[in-house]
């Protein structure tokens, strides 16, 4: 028994030690692992970062916590089988979810959905139990800033241009640069800062004909010594209605306008009821099958009745209550950012969609400046692109005329020049989805301004589409009273 006793005293601080050594074995190996390269991701998509336990073990009792810079800057926590949000950052709130399905494999995957320019930067992992604090770092690039270019008015000789950008903490710097990387001074430049504490910022520049190349707008974060950029060409037409010789000419072009205007105005009034009838079969040549009824000297055409889509209006355009007109405005109007919205040229959609059969409708220009004014009236396909630059043409899905430097244009590819004089300002749009044709019509005397031949409608549906680039005048659409 003596014998027994020594020797298990002599055993006992060997097997603690044996017991010591094999818990801390398993503490070391036990690590917290994060990707070897940063993550990639872009504005507005979800992202994973991925973190996990090596060697592999059940995870649902631990304490993890992923955090920012500091500890106190928390961006998700979970203990034992919960969500704790009483220490999360504000600026993560309702956007963050720990990947529950790979944590009995260890894996502490973290999902952030919604991301932002203020979400680039490093992530700390850190996984805590009774016996050991664990962490690793991950890096989270983001990039393609939420930048948003747009074309306003006509304004001191120039083009008035607008940089929006959202989702910024602390609040960024706006810059503008020519092709050059000459800076350009801002206008004006306004921010403002929403419940999350996130900053949106504008800025605005008057760009001239002497700006050569793409401008580029960019906001820079000094939080993370990081910039984004976004450009667009303006090209040259854009300027020509913004030179200063063209108000000269504009004070002799009102004179004239004058006799002009005398002498059309008796000329419409001697043959007003031939110039009727002329607009009734040339419009019933365009659109085949539409009925006309007399009502005195004036005839009317039952054309299909045309609403504008606000939910589809630039934010520099307001639609009336009754959706029949559209003006634009010098400011962005508080809209939601919907994905139909149009969100880089000023365009707005009609409600109504065409898939088959013949439709034409009236839309009238009104305003002060409509020798100055640039405006576009014609069909598109309703799958066409809204938040980026694209070449109004056939190819991108659009079938219109356009105005600027007082005459009218058609948007083929190439574009050209339609010799009209005056410039209609009431305008027939003549679909035909059989036929796959889009006329225009002079409202006022029957002529035939344009016609697309062979439209690629590809079978999706079509709908009135408006362009308005100028301040001062609207695009109405008018009942079918010619």
């Amino acid at each position: 028994l003596s014998y027994v006793l020594r020797t298990c005293v002599l055993c006992f601080p060997v097997l603690a030690m044996l017991i010591l050594f094999s818990s801390s074995f398993y503490l070391i190996l036990e690590q917290v692992v994060g990707p070897d390269h940063p993550v990639t991701a872009t504005v507005g998509q979800d992202v994973v970062l991925p973190c996990h336990l090596s060697p592999q073990r059940d995870a649902h009792s631990l304490d993890v916590r992923w955090i920012r810079d500091h500890i106190s800057e928390t961006v998700h926590h979970y203990r034992n089988g919960q969500d704790l949000y009483g220490e999360q950052m504000g600026a993560y709130a309702g956007r963050t979810e720990l990947v529950r399905d790979g944590l009995s494999a260890g894996s502490l995957d973290l999902r952030i959905t919604g991301l932002r320019p203020s979400d680039d930067g490093l992530y700390i992992c850190t996984v805590e139990d009774a016996h050991a604090y664990k962490e690793a770092i991950v890096e989270l690039e983001v990039s393609g800033a939420d930048l948003h270019l747009s074309l306003g008015g006509y304004e001191a000789g120039g083009v008035r241009v607008l940089c929006r950008s959202a989702g910024w903490y602390p609040l960024p710097q706006l810059l503008w640069r020519d092709a050059r990387g000459q800076h350009l001074p801002s206008v004006s430049q306004t921010h403002s800062q929403d419940q999350e504490g996130l900053f949106e910022i504008e800025g605005t520049v008057i760009v001239t004909g002497s700006v050569e190349g793409p401008l580029s707008c960019v906001v820079r974060s000094s939080r993370l010594q990081h910039e984004w950029e976004s450009s667009l060409h303006i090209a040259a037409p854009f300027f020509h209605n913004a030179q200063p010789w063209m108000v000269a000419l504009a004070l002799v072009l009102v004179l004239l306008a004058v006799f002009i205007g005398l002498g059309v105005y008796l000329f419409r009034k001697q043959g007003k009821l031939s110039k009727k009838i002329l607009a009734m079969a040339a419009l019933g040549k365009a659109c085949p099958g539409l009925s006309s009824a007399p009502d005195g000297l004036a005839p009317s055409v039952p054309a299909v009745k045309v609403t504008l889509d606000p939910d589809t209006a630039h934010p520099l355009l307001v639609v009336s209550q009754d959706n029949s007109s559209v003006r634009q405005e010098r400011e962005r109007q508080q809209v939601p950012d919907k994905p139909e919205r149009f969100d880089y040229w000023c365009c707005v959609l009609g409600c109504e969609e065409f898939r088959e059969g013949r439709h034409c409708w009236l839309v009238e220009v009104e305003g002060d400046q409509l020798k100055y004014s640039w405006w576009a009236v014609g069909v598109a396909r309703a799958s066409m692109e809204r938040k980026k630059w694209i070449n109004m043409s056939p190819e991108e899905g659009i079938w219109a005329v356009l105005y600027y430097e007082g005459q009218l244009v058609s948007l083929t590819s190439p574009t050209s020049y339609l010799s009209l004089s005056p410039v209609p300002t009431r305008i027939w749009v003549c679909l035909n989805c059989t036929q796959g044709q889009v006329s225009f019509i002079n409202a006022d005397n029957g002529v035939e301004i344009f016609t697309f031949t062979a439209a690629s409608f590809n079978g999706e549906s079509i709908r009135p589409w408006f362009l308005l680039l100028t301040e001062g005048i609207q695009l109405c659409l008018r009942d079918s009273t010619l």
